[in-house]
């Protein structure tokens, strides 16, 4: 046989594909990440309830113990003293995360070089680019999915600095909920970082996104209805997660699948980061010990609960802000966000269960569509 290039093949520096990296960097292994973009910059924030350590911690750039959610059932507000809501921004994300890369010997980090295509050779893999081949023994592809989803989560968003001091610095506005915008749910999304500063993001889980006119009118409604003065965009950040069920990009032929194409997102929320974080402990300690990883996140059961959630929430989208709001009322204080960061343990699930309205659950699951 003969010898790659490299041992592995990253495709993609997005979050997936650097979070494996900075994983491998302390590995012998050696790594080429390829990226398409030619340069990283701050184009967007991850945020999470902080269940576990990771090599990112340094990157938070704020944290919070109390959240709101707003609805049919007038304002329920949730703190804790355990779990801490935390927010890690893009650009201090990818300047650590090429620090920790360049420090590993056998690392190769390629920016403005895009996958054209993956086919076996004699050394395992040939891997295509805009810019020549080489060849790997390992291909894990962090590139986003293929598929396009039945439900998803589209927001846009924009950071704001304020003249006027209106925000809450230690509250989140987790889910205010609007109507009329899309086929779904939608709600308003306020991560305050001073009293005079915001990102301020509209947010649909629907069917199909509302597209780009409909969302910027309802954020300059949203912005103009907080009475902030004179603002200044400080960012801008807009994208779309699926939330379906069993979503992912199938693995096979022996390419490694992770990011939003492995099903790092949990379907019937949308948060990513802490899952990604998990999937790329699993999949690096099994490179690193020669075995071919499992990149999946999610059990059966699991699966289910998504399924028969996302069923519901689709069949009667006028339920939703109701049934949200029901889950912040009514679980006990953590067990609620550690189910919403990835918990699997079974008191979170069935807090969870029995904070819901039985009936729709119960139909749903029964007649699985």
């Amino acid at each position: 046989m003969q010898v790659p290039d490299f041992d592995v093949a990253i495709l993609g520096g997005g979050c997936a594909g650097l979070s494996l990296a900075v994983r491998l960097a302390q590995s012998d292994l050696s790594v080429r990440i390829i990226e398409p973009r030619q340069e990283y910059t701050n184009d967007r924030a991850w945020s999470f309830w902080r269940t576990r350590a990771d090599p990112f911690e340094d990157c938070v750039r704020k944290e919070w113990s109390s959240w709101t959610i707003a609805g049919p059932l007038g304002l329920t507000a949730r703190s804790s003293s355990q779990m801490r809501y935390q927010t890690v921004e893009a650009g201090t994300f990818y300047h650590r995360a090429c620090e920790m890369i360049a420090k590993g010997s056998n690392m190769t980090l390629s920016l403005g070089v895009s996958a054209q295509s993956v086919a076996h050779s004699s050394a395992g893999w040939q891997v295509h680019t805009n810019k020549g081949t080489f060849t790997a023994a390992t291909v894990v592809d962090t590139r986003p999915p293929r598929r396009i989803p039945t439900y998803g989560q589209f927001f846009l968003g924009r950071e704001i600095k304020t003249e006027i001091p209106i925000f809450d610095p230690d509250v989140v506005q987790l889910m205010h909920f609007r109507s009329g915008y899309s086929a779904g749910v939608d709600f308003v999304y306020v991560l305050p970082f001073a009293v005079d500063q915001a990102l301020v993001e509209v947010t649909s889980f629907a069917p199909h996104n509302p597209g780009h006119q409909i969302f910027t009118r309802w954020l300059d409604a949203e912005i103009a209805a907080l009475n902030p003065g004179q603002t200044e965009v400080l960012r801008t950040e807009a994208g779309a997660l699926p939330m379906q069920a069993g979503f992912a990009d199938l693995t096979h032929d022996n390419i490694i699948h992770m990011g939003l194409g492995g099903g790092a997102a949990r379907p019937s929320t949308g948060y990513a980061f802490t899952r990604i974080q998990t999937q790329a402990d699993h999949v690096a300690a099994a490179l690193i010990a020669g075995e071919f990883p499992d990149s999946k996140l999610d059990g059966r059961v699991t699966h289910f609960m998504d399924r028969v959630f996302l069923q519901v929430l689709a069949a009667a989208p006028a339920r939703g802000p109701a049934m949200f709001q029901s889950l912040f009322r009514n679980a006990p204080a953590n067990r609620l966000e550690r189910f919403l960061s990835g918990s699997t343990h079974p008191l979170d699930r069935l807090s969870v269960m029995a904070s819901l309205p039985p009936l729709p659950f119960l139909h749903a699951a029964a007649f699985p569509k």
